[in-house]
């Protein structure tokens, strides 16, 4: 069983969908790929059964950054304390592999 399984807890299996529900999701993405050739300056989805948009905030490419080439606006990231401990951590971890690499190394000489 899944659910007391403590590895696959958070594991859903989705069931088949229905004749009815596949006919419904073909309606839906039908719609949803005709709003995108219509309307490419927004970003859409689906939710909750229903064909959903929002303005698109294109990304850079490379660094997953925003592209302010086309606005008047400025974001900077600021990091969490969840990403400042975890850069801890992986500093830590590379600290204590460089010393393990020294230590063999004069082991070796």
């Amino acid at each position: 069983n899944l659910k007391t399984s403590e590895r696959f807890k958070k594991v859903f299996i989705s069931p088949d969908r229905t004749p009815a529900e596949r006919e419904e999701r073909k309606k839906l993405v039908l719609a949803l790929k005709d709003k995108i050739s219509t309307e490419p300056h927004m970003f859409h989805y689906l939710k909750d059964g229903k064909v959903c948009s929002r303005e698109h905030l294109p990304r850079h490419k490379a660094h997953g950054q925003l592209d302010d080439s086309q606005s008047d606006v400025s974001l900077e990231y600021v990091p969490t304390s969840q990403d400042l401990s975890l850069l801890v951590e992986l500093q830590q971890t590379f600290d204590n592999f460089e010393r393990s690499i020294d230590l063999r190394l004069k082991k070796c000489s």
